[in-house]
Parts: C-alpha cells; structure tokens; sequence
C-alpha cells in the first residue's frame, strides 16, 4: 500500500513481481555472437615490431581462448592499430575455413600486422584482434603428434594445432592464466579492454 501511494498501483504491481522474479514475458534463448574481439589501450605508444607483435600475440591466444568456450570457430580475422593522432586502420582476411587454434590466430593476425606497419610504421596507442564469421568448432582430427603435414593457405591449421590449445586452456583453468605462457607475452596487459561487441 505504501508503494503504491509512493509510485502509482501500475507501477508498484511492476516492482512487485520484479523484485521476485515474476515476470510474464517470453524467454528468449541468448544470440550467438556475432564477433569476439580483445584490444588494449597503452598509457605510452609503443613502437617496436617486437613490441607491437607481442601484444598482439597476447591478445590473439585471449581471443582464441574465448572462441574455444564458445565452441566456435572463425573464418575472418581481424586486426586494428590506433596511433596517437587516433587514427585509426584495420585489416582483415577471411579464410576458407574456420579456425579456432593460437597458431593460426595469431599467424593470420601478425601477417595483418605487417600489412598495417608496412606503409605507415609509427607508434601504436592501441592494439585489438578480432574474429567473426563464425562456424562450429571443427572436431579434432587423429593425427600423429609426429605427423608432417603442414598447413596450406586454405587450411591454415592443422589437428594438433586445435587439440594444443585446447590442452592449453585446460591447464590455464585449472591452474590460472600464468600456468602457461607462450612466446613473450604478458597475461594481464594495463589497460586491456575486451570481449564481445554488443549482441544484436
């Protein structure tokens, strides 16, 4: 009674239910995502090559990883450089099929990267990988760990290539982000900013 004199019976009935959970609308399953993305604002550009492809390297096994719980794989990659003037480019390349591994992410990703630096090597303030166009992960295949078969520009990852990262992702979970680190990356960036842009 007392809500009501407040706010109005309509609206007291509405915070009613609400505050309990009651509601008569329909329950819509979630929608899929329709990128996954990961960047990383810098207090100071930075500038090197090594520099640069270290975090990007970061953020593209961050992406992977997410893509992995999904259950998702992608067919387009996408990497964006900001410099200090907020000038912002972006290159992408869609494949022919999907993937889902670090290898392949962030081999397609630094190959974006050189396109990128290539005319216009300057100072970078912002780094971010994204992947879209997405298809259900692909099963792993039984492969030899020793096996030689490399990858091909249409099948840019191999098997064992998915079942590594998947390992990967098992020990991280179990035992923390730094249970595994590859290359030189850092596992906790300042200044990162990421995850799914918003879902339609």
């Amino acid at each position: 009674l007392t809500l009501s004199r407040w706010v109005g019976p309509k609206t007291a009935a509405w915070l009613h239910d609400r505050v309990r959970g009651i509601s008569h609308s329909a329950v819509e399953p979630r929608a899929p995502a329709k990128q996954i993305s990961r960047e990383e604002t810098f207090s100071r550009d930075i500038s090197t090559d090594a520099q640069i492809e270290r975090e990007l390297r970061m953020l593209a096994e961050k992406v992977g990883s997410d893509l992995r719980s999904e259950g998702l794989g992608a067919r387009t990659i996408t990497v964006k450089l900001r410099d200090r003037n907020s000038t912002t480019r972006t290159a992408s390349r869609t494949l022919d099929q999907t993937v889902e591994s670090d290898r392949a992410l962030v081999d397609v990703a630094q190959e974006l990267l050189r396109t990128l630096r290539g005319p216009r090597p300057v100072p970078a303030r912002l780094v971010g990988v994204a992947v879209s166009n997405f298809g259900t992960a692909r099963d792993a295949e039984q492969l030899s760990i020793f096996s030689t078969t490399a990858p091909t520009a249409q099948a840019p990852e191999r098997a064992r290539d998915r079942e590594l990262s998947r390992a990967v992702d098992r020990v991280r979970e179990r035992f923390g982000e730094s249970a595994i680190r590859t290359g030189a990356a850092r596992r906790a960036p300042v200044g990162e900013k990421g995850a799914r842009k918003p879902r339609d």
